[in-house]
C-alpha cells in the first residue's frame, strides 16, 4: 500500500489546520462561549495531579477534570509531531520496509487518536485551550531544527535517526499518559490513554528491535 503524507513540512506544525476545522465544526453546532481549563501548564514534564473538577464547559461531561484537559493539550502537540516524523521517514528514499510500516502505524494510529482528542476539545469548548499548548516542545518532542535535520536526511541516516528519535518520542508519550490513566476523570479518555500506553510501548520494543 502506498503511503501519501498528509502535510509535506521540514518545520514543527502546530494546531492551526486541526483547529481550524473543529472551529468550523463547534460553530456549526452551537455559539457557545469558549471556556478554557484551568490547566495551562507551562510545556515541560511536569504531570498534572490530582482529579479535581475541570471548569464547567457547555457539553462537557461532569467527570472531567484538569488532568483530563491538561493530557488533552499536551498529547494532542505530541501526536502531530509523531505524525510529522513518519511522514518525513516515509517520504524518504532507501528506507526499509520494516521501518516504513512502523512508520505507517505511528502516522495512521496516532492521527485517529488526534481525531478523537480534538472532537473531545470542540465538545467540552475547550478549543483555546488546544491552542495555548499547540506550541509546546516536552516529554521527548524534537525542537524545529531537529525536524528540519531529520528531514534533511536520506536512506540509512533518515531511518537510524528516526528510530532514535521516535523512541525518546514515544518514551516521554509513555511517561505523560500514565498520570492520565492514574488520575484522569472522564473514563473514556483513560481508557485511551491505556491504548496509547500499550500501543507504543510495544512500538518501542519493536525499535530497540530494528535499531539492533
Amino acid at each position: 500500500m502506498t503511503y501519501v503524507p498528509a502535510v509535506k513540512t521540514t518545520r514543527t506544525r502546530t494546531l492551526t489546520t486541526v483547529l481550524a476545522l473543529a472551529l468550523a465544526l463547534a460553530l456549526s453546532l452551537s455559539a457557545c462561549a469558549t471556556t478554557p481549563g484551568a490547566a495551562t501548564g507551562s510545556g515541560g514534564a511536569t504531570a498534572v495531579s490530582g482529579s479535581t473538577p475541570a471548569d464547567d464547559a457547555a457539553g462537557q461531561p461532569a467527570e472531567v477534570n484538569d488532568v483530563d484537559l491538561h493530557f488533552l493539550a499536551m498529547m494532542t502537540p505530541h501526536h502531530q509531531q509523531a505524525v510529522e516524523m513518519s511522514d518525513i521517514v516515509l517520504a524518504a528514499d532507501g528506507v526499509s520496509e520494516e521501518t516504513r510500516d512502523l512508520a505507517l502505524r505511528i502516522a495512521t494510529g496516532q492521527q485517529a487518536e488526534i481525531n478523537t482528542m480534538v472532537t473531545w476539545a470542540t465538545d467540552w469548548d475547550q478549543l483555546d485551550l488546544l491552542e495555548v499548548h499547540s506550541v509546546h516542545v516536552a516529554n521527548g518532542m524534537l525542537l524545529p531544527e531537529q525536524i528540519t535535520a531529520l528531514a534533511d536526511l536520506t536512506g540509512a541516516d533518515v531511518e537510524r535517526r528516526f528510530l532514535e528519535e521516535m523512541r525518546a518520542h514515544h518514551v516521554g508519550a509513555i511517561a505523560m499518559t500514565e498520570d492520565q490513566v492514574a488520575n484522569g476523570g472522564f473514563g473514556e479518555l483513560r481508557d485511551l490513554a491505556q491504548v496509547m500506553i500499550d500501543v507504543q510501548t510495544a512500538e518501542v520494543e519493536e525499535m530497540d528491535a530494528l535499531l539492533g
